[in-house]
């Protein structure tokens, strides 16, 4: 059975953005019902319908778009879990399929929070992928679970500690990195992002496996969520950039402080 589902706009591009989705609050609140039976798969499906980003790719019809849904582990899963077993291999099997049979010759993987998640993984699996734009992605994602619903996260790692852990641990193994990616990494953040310190520490591993990536990072007082919906403008000039291969639109929206890393501007 096909993993790869969602929505492919086509505007005649060979640049394709994957857009893989964020969690959106309906599917959060969702939870515990799924947990207690009192909500069904049906429903859960028309809600991974509701696509997010679509005003971008409205706006910006020089590309494709593929909104990737993530209807994985009853509710979601990070786009490579699903209910205590992997699913990243076949996933990324299906997405150079999709890439090879549309001919795209630029593909870049954008998202946000677990959607950023996701377009990181793919980045680094998936040779295809030329550019990822990765919005507050959670780099320990069975921390991240744990504080987003502790009491049902059995429906992602079906009661099994051992799977627990390598979830949390899964951008640092090392079968990611046996063929060095090659991809153009880009990272945004705040610091008061539950996952800030995390993502710092990973690009500094990174480094440790000459994996290069620009870290572009908030000052301001925001929190996960409005990190992105309150900044749309400084993420649609960046993902805007990538896909014409520009830099004017990111220099205006931000500065470089050191090699690698980057303030926005106020916005």
């Amino acid at each position: 059975m096909a993993m790869l589902h969602g929505k492919h706009l086509q505007n005649g591009s060979d640049v394709l953005v994957l857009v893989f989705q964020n969690a959106a609050k309906p599917l959060n609140d969702a939870i515990p019902g799924v947990f207690l039976n009192e909500i069904g798969q049906k429903q859960i499906a028309e809600m991974h319908e509701r696509y997010t980003w679509m005003k971008f790719s409205e706006r910006v019809r020089v590309a494709d778009y593929l909104f990737i849904k993530d209807h994985f582990s009853s509710v979601y899963g990070w786009y490579f879990i699903d209910h205590g077993k992997m699913i990243h291999t076949k996933l990324n099997q299906e997405l150079t399929n999709f890439i090879q049979q549309h001919g795209y010759k630029k593909v870049i993987a954008f998202g946000s929070s677990k959607g950023g998640t996701g377009a990181l993984l793919y980045g680094l699996l998936n040779p295809h992928i030329t550019d990822v734009f990765s919005l507050v992605p959670q780099i320990h994602v069975a921390d991240f679970i744990n504080t987003l619903c502790q009491a049902e996260k059995s429906l992602f790692f079906a009661e099994d500690e051992r799977f627990e852990n390598q979830v949390n641990q899964f951008f640092y193994s090392p079968s990611l990195y046996q063929i060095k990616p090659d991809c153009n990494l880009n990272f945004y953040t705040g610091l008061n992002d539950i996952q800030f310190n995390a993502l710092v520490q990973y690009r500094y591993f990174l480094q440790e496996q000459g994996v290069k990536s620009q870290l572009f990072i908030n000052r301001g007082e925001e929190k996960h969520t409005r990190l992105v919906n309150q900044y749309t403008s400084f993420i649609f000039a960046v993902l805007e950039d990538l896909i014409r291969g520009e830099k004017k639109r990111t220099e205006k929206t931000s500065v470089q402080v050191e090699s690698g890393v980057h303030l926005l501007k106020q916005i």
